[in-house]
């Protein structure tokens, strides 16, 4: 189950304002954008939103929600990473390093939505191993992004939005945070609500860039070599990266 549980908070946050991912870069003019305090300065227009993207981040969850085929359950743990999205053309690429306390998974993900397929690659005691899977994610509808107000980090003004929680259904209240001077995304977060113990997630992006760099979609040769498709046989499941399910692109 921790396979699934890894795709599905990143995407929740970044892919629940897309309705599909687009490669290339962002041709939003910031430049033109004027900092103003006291209203909404970015995506005020679906046409606004990214259409790529790239950014370092690292997620740290106590207790989070996170949605399962059982159902809603928590997990804690600390996540960092690299993750590049071509939202249009449908491309994805994370380099992740996930640690729960008892279990650490250092590993590569690419997934590709025109044939659901996805490859992951991980090293086990010193052996690399690349695993094709069915895509264990989905581009949800853009609809769900609300201005909440301004808010200030340090010195940085940004735009507070709430996002659709997507399979967290109502369990979860999710927020991002954008900077307003050229509508880069800077924090995202979820708080467990409505009954569910209680718990929260946070993402920090560094270093975000409004678009993908393609190179990261070429898969290397030992998933193109017959890679497994069966789970290695581990005392716990290989931890797919959290990040892509509280994406908020």
């Amino acid at each position: 189950m921790k396979l699934l549980l890894s795709l599905i908070l990143l995407m929740t946050i970044a892919l629940n304002c897309c309705k599909s991912f687009s490669m290339g870069t962002n041709k939003i003019d910031y430049s033109n954008i004027e900092n103003q305090v006291g209203q909404q300065q970015c995506f005020t227009s679906s046409s606004q939103l990214p259409t790529s993207y790239s950014s370092s981040y690292v997620m740290l969850s106590f207790n989070g929600n996170y949605p399962t085929p059982s159902g809603i359950l928590q997990s804690s743990f600390l996540e960092s990473g690299f993750v590049n999205i071509d939202l249009f053309g449908k491309q994805l690429y994370v380099d992740f390093l996930f640690d729960n306390g008892n279990t650490k998974t250092k590993g590569k993900l690419w997934g590709f939505g025109t044939n659901s397929t996805q490859y992951v690659s991980v090293n086990v005691n010193g052996d690399d191993y690349c695993f094709q899977q069915p895509l264990s994610y989905s581009a949800p509808s853009l609809e769900g992004l609300k201005y909440i107000s301004d808010f200030e980090l340090g010195t940085v003004q940004c735009d507070m939005f709430s996002v659709n929680p997507g399979d967290l259904g109502n369990s979860s209240n999710v927020g991002l945070l954008v900077d307003k001077s050229d509508c880069s995304l800077i924090s995202g977060s979820t708080e467990n609500i409505n009954n569910t113990p209680s718990g929260y997630t946070l993402t920090n992006y560094y270093y975000y860039n409004p678009s993908a760099d393609s190179s990261f979609f070429q898969l290397p040769s030992i998933c193109l070599n017959q890679p497994n498709s069966k789970q290695l046989k581990l005392k716990s499941p290989v931890q797919l990266p959290n990040v892509l399910g509280n994406l908020p692109f």
